[in-house]
């Protein structure tokens, strides 16, 4: 196995390698791996710059996407627990501050 995931496969399970070996995901993969919507997971997408247009087809570059999704963490953890009061008073409290994705 490259990269670190050796260290987490007690953890892992076979659709979990199958999603590890994609080096690009679609917006319904990635909304269903990722437990998402798909338009909170296009927004992300687009946000983390992880975006390749081939035509009409759209495709995520999955490793950037990872990237910023741990970076927002606290953001995603929201969405995925679908707490929208929670998540609107974060993301007021961090636009009056100026720092959303902090």
């Amino acid at each position: 196995m490259s990269g670190c995931i050796w260290k987490y496969s007690q953890y892992l399970d076979e659709e979990d390698f199958m999603f590890a070996r994609r080096f690009f995901i679609t917006y319904k993969i990635g909304s269903e791996y990722y437990g998402l919507n798909e338009k909170p997971m296009r927004r992300m997408a687009w946000e983390s710059g992880a975006v390749y247009k081939i035509g009409k087809r759209v495709l995520i570059r999955r490793d950037i996407f990872e990237e910023y999704l741990r970076d927002n963490q606290r953001i995603v953890d929201l969405l995925i627990e679908s707490d929208e009061e929670k998540l609107l008073k974060t993301y007021e409290k961090h636009m009056k501050e100026g720092n959303l994705y902090e």
